[in-house]
């Protein structure tokens, strides 16, 4: 005790300062920053969670895509089979009544480029709707937390106009 008060050092005052600098720190500790960590961990959570959808909504994207190509896959092969058909009908008639058989033959063939035109017209259709949606969800999930509810409608609203416009949908 001698010593310190060789050095001029207040043992009290010492005490109490230490014992002021830990309630501050407490204080900073419990109001500043455990708030602002709080704070930050939600945000990374809302950033991670957009990203995840913006994943999904890519995914199920290239699943529409590759559900797309397979049915017109599909409508391809039907159509072949009402041609192959048209042809051996056309084939087994032929001595009877060849010209007949050419017009039967035309005509299932145009009723079948009309159902793959038509097929493909509504799928193309239901992938643009589908694709218009996913931007929507996407865009409205991207802004969602930066911007107040107006604010955000008109965001997506104007996005999803300028997407349909570019025709990127």
């Amino acid at each position: 005790m001698e010593q310190l008060g060789s050095f001029h050092l207040n043992v009290v005052l010492l005490v109490a300062q230490i014992v002021n600098f830990l309630i501050i720190g407490w204080v900073i500790y419990r109001f500043l920053i455990k708030p602002m960590l709080a704070t930050l961990d939600k945000r990374r959570a809302t950033i991670a969670k957009g990203l995840e959808d913006a994943e999904k909504a890519r995914v199920a994207l290239e699943q529409a895509g590759v559900d797309r190509e397979k049915v017109l896959e599909r409508a391809h092969e039907e159509a072949s089979e009402v041609l192959r058909a048209a042809r051996a009908e056309a084939d087994r008639i032929r001595s009877d009544a060849q010209d007949r058989a050419r017009g039967d033959a035309d005509r299932v063939l145009a009723e079948a480029r009309s159902v793959i035109a038509l097929e493909r017209q509504e799928m193309e259709r239901a992938v643009r709707r589908l694709s218009l949606d996913l931007s929507g969800r996407i865009l409205s999930t991207v802004v969602g937390d930066l911007f107040s509810g107006a604010e955000k409608d008109s965001i997506v609203a104007r996005g999803l106009e300028r997407i349909g416009k570019a025709g990127v949908v």
